[in-house]
């Protein structure tokens, strides 16, 4: 064999490894939270989520809460309008006081699996594919929370169920929780108690000093960024409530009502930092939440920038 040709095949050879090595391209999928007591999907709701080929619905099943002896009991449990029919595949979430996890609750992995397994069969929404897991844990409730989620990964895992958790900023600097992926919360970022804080659910100058753990930490994540707003209640500068009804905050007529929404270049700023942080992040974009008047917030060419 001559030189020539032995340098061609040593150059094909590399490229070809080198092809080989290359990344698997970041998988790209859009989904949605339903965060509300009744699922019922309207013809707002069905036409968003076919012009933005959303494939996926985390919906909100139920809240776990203490009851008076402190117990761990379900609450807030989502009422179906008529039998889940969606394109969508629905992925069954719960939020876990932190309260809950004060002290180490027993069976309440099993309940709760039985629970969501079960609701999925009496309102046919089909087979389980994937179960959340949303609790706001801190470092003193860290690990009654991660026995608790070793315990529920067991049992998933059993079943071919994938186990997820919600990761907001602040837990990025703690050890990872035993589960198969996660959901980076990009949101409720700053103090929305504090008139002075123009944008508490989202802002870039909140979320930066977080991300310098996002690189290092050690688990598969999407990421959540906010579509809705807060319309707040301040009184002598004081914060008082939030208003999510009219007329369920009593008021007086020297109260004042701050309201406060993330702006499209918000969302795209940190959405921007968070995928040079971590490109792996961008495999699923989710949004909180599907509701009527969120969704016709931004136009729908605004939501393509969000998605892609």
């Amino acid at each position: 064999m001559n030189s020539t040709r032995l340098i061609s095949l040593l150059v094909l050879f590399s490229a070809v490894l080198l092809s080989s090595c290359k990344e698997e391209p970041v998988e790209k999928g859009r989904a949605m939270y339903y965060w509300n007591t009744i699922f019922r999907l309207d013809s707002v709701k069905e036409q968003f989520l076919s012009d933005h080929h959303v494939e996926r619905i985390y919906v909100r099943y139920f809240d776990v809460v203490q009851d008076a002896n402190g117990d761990p009991v379900p609450n807030a449990t989502i009422q179906f309008d008529s039998a889940v029919s969606c394109r969508q595949e629905i992925i069954p979430t719960v939020y876990i006081h932190n309260e809950c996890m004060r002290k180490k609750p027993k069976g309440l992995a099993e309940k709760l699996l039985a629970r969501l397994l079960q609701m999925n069969e009496t309102h046919y929404i089909g087979k389980v594919q994937e179960i959340q897991i949303d609790c706001d844990w801190t470092q003193t409730t860290r690990q009654n929370f991660f026995s608790f989620l070793e315990e529920l990964h067991g049992m998933t895992k059993e079943k071919g169920i994938t186990l997820s958790a919600t990761i907001r900023l602040h837990q990025l600097s703690q050890p990872v929780p035993p589960v198969d992926c996660g959901v980076l919360m990009v949101y409720n970022t700053g103090n929305l108690r504090k008139l002075e804080v123009e944008k508490p659910i989202i802002d870039i100058n909140d979320v930066k000093p977080y991300l310098k753990h996002l690189e290092s930490y050690e688990l598969q994540m999407s990421s959540a960024f906010p579509i809705y707003k807060w319309d707040l209640v301040f009184r002598n500068g004081k914060f008082v409530d939030i208003i999510h009804e009219e007329g369920d905050v009593p008021m007086l007529e020297t109260d004042t009502i701050v309201t406060r929404e993330p702006t499209l270049q918000d969302i795209l700023e940190c959405k921007k930092a968070v995928a040079h942080n971590k490109p792996e992040c961008m495999r699923e974009i989710i949004l909180f939440d599907l509701n009527n008047y969120n969704i016709n917030r931004y136009t729908s060419e605004d939501y393509e920038k969000i998605f892609d």
